[in-house]
């Protein structure tokens, strides 16, 4: 039997899109119909987002006719996103046990928050269970004004999971070794690591608007005339002369934008090996539009050193013929996520295997609920209030058995209070409970704080490793972190805090770097070298202030560095420039307060 279509609306940062599937009898979906409208509002406005939506969702209404019961994906970039480690439990104690640590976790109590879990991994010892949530405020808002729309959401789903359920509809084999997605958005990014007992996600704070905001300032135009730049440029629909200076500007930051991006994706990469006791990805897959940027799939797969391919999400799913290819080319990077709502929609009740995070808070669920039932009601008490009164009566005789029913629900009535009673010293006992955990957790914090410095120690060493590769010949002698009490003015800092706020952090670095000389180091054996000697002192001295710099700079990127305080070299004495070609340096550096060491 065929399925009735479902419409899926996927609000983007910078797009929605509105798909129509259904299912065959051979249990294959079929994208029926898909639209797009761009929003227009400035993209670096947050505020702005809900009003674009409504106005693209308007478009959609008015110029296709769309509506209806619909089943609305969020943007990873609007949500709260944990992943925590729970003790395996039966599935009956599973939500109590997710609650407790999950609360922990998030940066409001869990009751100012419409909020739910999915297990993605379970090795039967420990589960591990990734959570979402949004402020009530924005869920309701957001119902309300695309509901007065014509769109009637039955649905919230969280953007960042559906990634997942995407390549197992596409049949691409998750059980030979580990696997990574990156999802491009416009304003964060999705990783998500597939391995063949689960999937683990880090959404990242680098998108395409990061690149249109570093075009925006270096071109010196707005965001909205940026992003139209951006848009056009490397679409290829619009050609510059070759000696424009915009077109230097433009690669150069998605140079920079590419960088930064491997950079993450290294760090996360680092991050997963850990948790995963050394298991790293043998493939990569790119999809979202940001993942468009040409030379990106190029460039991470040079630093890398992996296969990286996109991602087809329509490989497994037929394709209506009034879908043009001129669609179906701008489509297949922007429904990953779409067509992973939609199988999970369809085939949920037959594999139980697709994942999915509905926000959608309950009384707009029993407000959506009710109005299939409204009508009927209607009707019912139309009907009633036609009985004519030599109807009602003739049912005097029935008192009695009322009043029976009466008294039994005197005494649920009373049952009720003996169980509120017991409750209200069940929230005592809970109150209790909590004032120890909350002791418990300062009393640990110092702990947690030293793992989490542990922590950044991997990151800082593998980005250092990452920069200083580039710049080469450099090795390191010394690292050290000096830890000292924040201060104002001449007195200590004593506000509240934990003990990292209240700590200022300063690396230091010393090592030496080789400056070779250009056709006279490093020749192959087979050529002839000239003589070292023969080349001058200052030419030496402007090779070493060139290698010094490119040394200053690589450490300047590292996200770990606030400031860099104090900078010393030596040609000689710690250093040998003039007959052995090395330069040693030391750095002072402050660090980001919010990476301690």
């Amino acid at each position: 039997m065929k399925a009735s279509p479902t419409l899926i609306v996927n609000c983007g940062v910078s797009h929605v899109s509105a798909s129509v599937f259904t299912s065959g009898e051979d249990g294959i979906l079929r994208l029926e119909e898909v639209r797009f409208a761009q929003l227009t509002h400035d993209l670096s406005n947050e505020d702005e987002w809900l009003g674009g939506v409504e106005t693209g969702l308007k478009e959609l209404k008015s110029t296709y006719g769309m509506g209806g019961e619909t089943h609305f994906i969020l943007p990873g970039s609007l949500l709260l996103t944990k992943t925590i480690r729970v003790p395996h439990v039966e599935e009956a104690k599973q939500d109590q046990i997710v609650t407790f640590e999950l609360q922990q976790k998030m940066p409001y109590p869990l009751t100012e928050l419409v909020w739910g879990y999915q297990v993605v991994e379970d090795d039967g010892v420990e589960q591990e269970v990734l959570a979402a949530a949004v402020r009530p405020a924005i869920a309701e808002a957001f119902c309300e004004r695309v509901d007065a729309i014509g769109f009637r959401p039955v649905e919230l789903s969280a953007a960042s999971i559906l990634d997942y359920n995407a390549m197992r509809h596409s049949h691409i084999d998750l059980k030979d070794g580990e696997m990574l997605v990156i999802n491009v958005g416009a304003k964060s990014s999705n990783l998500l690591f597939i391995n063949p007992g689960g999937f683990l996600i880090r959404n990242i704070g680098l998108g395409g608007n990061s690149l249109t905001q570093h075009m925006a300032d270096n071109l010196g135009v707005s965001f909205v005339k940026a992003e139209d730049i951006k848009i056009s440029y490397f679409s290829g629909k619009t050609t510059f002369a070759a000696d424009d200076p915009g077109v230097a500007i433009m690669q150069k930051n998605a140079s920079q934008f590419m960088t930064r991006l491997s950079q993450e994706v290294t760090r996360s990469v680092v991050t997963y090996k850990r948790l995963k006791k050394g298991k790293a990805p043998s493939r990569v897959f790119l999809t979202g539009r940001g993942a468009l940027l040409p030379g990106l799939p190029e460039y991470l797969s040079e630093t890398q050193s992996l296969s990286v391919d996109y991602f087809d999400p329509l490989r497994a799913i037929r394709v209506s013929e009034s879908v043009t290819e001129e669609m179906l080319q701008e489509a297949v990077f922007m429904l990953s996520e779409v067509v992973g709502e939609a199988g999970r929609q369809f085939d949920k009740d037959a594999t139980g295997v697709l994942k999915g995070i509905d926000l959608l808070p309950r009384d707009k669920k029993l407000q959506m609920g009710f109005r299939h039932k409204r009508w009927f009601l209607l009707a019912a008490a139309a009907f009633a209030s036609s009985i004519p009164l030599t109807g009602l009566l003739d049912n005097l005789s029935s008192l009695k058995s009322v009043e029976q029913e009466t008294q039994e629900w005197e005494g649920w009535v009373s049952k009720a209070r003996k169980e509120t009673q017991s409750r209200d010293i069940d929230e005592e006992e809970l109150a209790f409970a909590q004032e120890l955990n909350n002791a418990l957790a300062q009393d640990t914090q110092p702990f947690r704080e030293m793992l989490a410095a542990s922590h950044n120690w991997l990151e800082l060493l593998a980005d250092l490793q990452t920069r200083l590769d580039k710049v080469g010949h450099v090795w390191i002698d010394d690292l050290s972190v000096e830890r000292t009490n924040k201060t104002v003015g001449n007195r200590p800092q004593t506000t509240a805090g934990t003990a990292t706020e209240n700590l200022q952090y300063r690396l230091k670095i010393s090592g030496r770097f080789l400056v070779p000389v250009p056709g006279v180091d490093f020749v192959p054996p087979d050529e002839e070298s000239p003589n070292p000697a023969s080349v001058s002192i200052d030419k030496l001295i402007a090779l070493n202030r060139d290698r010094l710099q490119a040394l200053t700079e690589a450490i300047q990127e590292c996200e770990f560095v606030e400031k860099i305080e104090n900078e010393n070299s030596e040609i000689q004495r710690r250093g040998d420039l003039q007959n052995r070609r090395f330069t040693f340096f030391e750095y002072t550096i402050l660090t980001n307060p919010n990476r301690p060491l």
